[in-house]
């Protein structure tokens, strides 16, 4: 097989022979597999990118990624024992599959991968050759979907890879791999009607982006449709009837939850069993990925998994699942995300909400005012920076103040020409407390504006709803998100209270006098006017019900009404 310069191909084993977990030294041994891959956002001919911001705002929050997940992922539910047996057999015997290249870890029902034996950090846990991962080499080799794939996204045409491998079935070369990439599953967020994403992703950040894969799924579809039509000598319509848009939608979806992207290669690969490990989110930048394995080292309960870093290594040609931390035998391995996306972005891709994300976080945006008299300036300096003047996005974890995004603000705000270049994005300085206070009303208020987009603000709202009976698969997930979000939302408010309340009241000679009195009625009138219309109402409620009767009588204690 061709490899490109920026290439890779790979593939993983791992077993389980009569429910019981086995090991693969031996070819001959019998397995079974199944578990959630990675998988990438879906944009059409676009690259991979960092986990990705819908703007709603000039500065908004957008979305939220989890640490370990130990139930099967919808998109590999469906492998059976038997399926996973003939795919180890194929990828040992046919393939030429080492015995050793996944003897660390078996698969059980489900996807529910776990450790043979103890392993330490550092050490391989699975280790798949080049030739026997499926990439855009693949695709550009195929006579029949080569042609429908130039110019567009490497996910579109690993669905079309998968659309046509599927329909020649037990003819295909990859029938025993193609055989553990069933359907992502009807619930998959690219399989929900656009009335379900608006109604059930209610205020999630993530809403407008999902619809958006969805026209873009369909629109894909179209040109291919086009394309085949307008091209007959080329594409001999016959030759596609297998390429019905069901059929390409449920491709993609697949695609979207199997995919495992490789940074050192800067590709996607489909490969076998390494994509079926359960994917967690990332922690935060600058946290070992081990932070994602849980357990009693990062205070959480229970024995901590393998937590398992996927990439391609060019010395051995092999796609190389690593572990981050040391683990005991029987923990189950699961895959960091390579991508580290949020919560919502994962749901997107594999449809699955991971509950326990260690490195979930929310994006805001940020931006100048374009007719501030600094504008220029600060455009220049930003730019300067690698950062951008019209919209700029941070992640916002939950147990950190964002001091890149407070300091970008603080500089945006900034009015003087003398304080620019007194603001500092290395460390958490206030330029003024006027300033500082205005840049953390604008985040309060974002939060504010976020959480009032939801059906209800309120966490324990999601709470109830998760303990009803009945709810389908869909709306739990996205009750699963929203609360996800909420949490992240609220947690950041508490962090700008707190930073708030050395600003609001500091305590004087002369008792509890607020130095800013003056600046912080004018930020109280703004943060009021919201409830003015219903202070109106009410008062206007309490009128018609005469109980200003006796004040109108008296003349209102005040002056009188005014009325004579």
């Amino acid at each position: 097989m061709r490899i490109p310069r920026t290439f890779i191909h790979g593939a993983a084993v791992a077993v389980r022979s009569g429910g019981d977990l086995i090991s693969i030294g031996d070819r001959n041994r019998g397995q079974t597999v199944t578990a959630m891959a990675s998988a990438a956002a879906f944009a059409p001919g676009a690259a991979p990118r960092a986990p990705s911001t819908a703007s709603r705002s000039r500065r908004h929050i957008a979305r939220a990624p989890s640490a370990a997940v130990a139930s099967p992922a919808p998109a590999t539910a469906d492998v059976d024992t038997r399926t996973a047996r003939e795919l180890v057999a194929w990828l040992t015997v046919e393939k030429g599959l080492p015995g050793g290249a996944a003897k660390a870890v078996s698969f059980g029902d489900g996807g529910v991968a776990k450790l043979v034996n103890d392993v330490r950090a550092g050490e391989p846990l699975i280790e798949i050759p080049q030739n026997l991962a499926v990439t855009s080499v693949d695709v550009a080799d195929s006579p029949i979907v080569a042609g429908l794939a130039a110019g567009r996204g490497e996910l579109v045409g690993l669905a079309l890879w998968l659309c046509l491998e599927r329909h020649k079935g037990p003819l295909s070369e990859w029938a025993p791999y193609v055989a553990t990439l069933p359907s992502a599953g009807s619930d998959h967020p690219l399989l929900w009607t656009a009335g379900e994403l608006q109604t059930l992703l209610q205020g999630s950040p993530v809403r407008e982006q999902a619809v958006s894969r969805l026209e873009s799924a369909d629109d894909e579809y179209a040109s291919i449709a086009d394309q085949i039509r307008s091209n007959p000598d080329d594409f001999p319509p016959d030759a596609y009837e297998f390429l019905t848009r069901d059929a390409f939608v449920d491709a993609l979806a697949t695609v979207l939850a199997r995919a495992v992207w490789l940074n050192a290669a800067n590709c996607y690969a489909m490969v076998p069993l390494v994509d079926l490990l359960p994917l967690v989110g990332s922690p935060p930048p600058g946290v070992s990925p081990a932070a994602a394995a849980g357990g009693a080292a990062v205070g959480k309960p229970g024995l901590a998994a393998a937590a398992g870093v996927v990439d391609y290594d060019a010395a051995t040609e092999c796609v190389a699942v690593v572990s981050a931390n040391d683990a005991q035998q029987t923990a189950r391995v699961v895959c960091v995300d390579p991508l580290a996306r949020n919560a919502g972005d994962l749901f997107l891709a594999t449809g699955a909400v991971d509950e326990s994300h260690c490195g979930d976080y929310l994006a805001f945006a940020a931006s100048c005012t374009q007719t501030d008299r600094l504008y220029e300036a600060k455009r220049q300096i930003l730019e300067g920076m690698g950062m951008s003047a019209d919209g700029q996005t941070f992640p916002v974890f939950a147990d950190r103040m964002p001091m890149q995004l407070l300091a970008y603000m603080r500089f945006a705000r900034v009015q003087d020409p003398g304080e620019l270049m007194s603001v500092s994005f290395e460390e958490d300085r206030i330029v003024s407390p006027m300033n500082e206070y205005e840049v953390l009303q604008l985040l309060m208020q974002d939060a504010r504006e976020m959480l009032a987009e939801y059906e209800s603000s309120s966490e324990e709202f999601e709470l109830l709803q998760l303990k009803e009976k009945g709810l389908s698969v869909r709306q739990r997930a996205a009750a699963k998100l929203r609360l996800a979000e909420k949490r992240l939302i609220n947690a950041t408010t508490t962090a700008v209270r707190r930073r708030l309340a050395p600003i609001r009241g500091i305590p004087t000679k002369q008792g509890l006098e607020d130095p800013n009195a003056d600046l912080l009625e004018i930020f109280d009138a703004i943060e009021n006017l919201p409830n003015k219309p219903k202070q109106m109402f009410d008062e206007f409620r309490k009128w018609a019900r005469g109980d200003y009767e006796d004040q109108i009588r008296s003349g209102g204690g005040k002056g009188g009404s005014g009325c004579g």
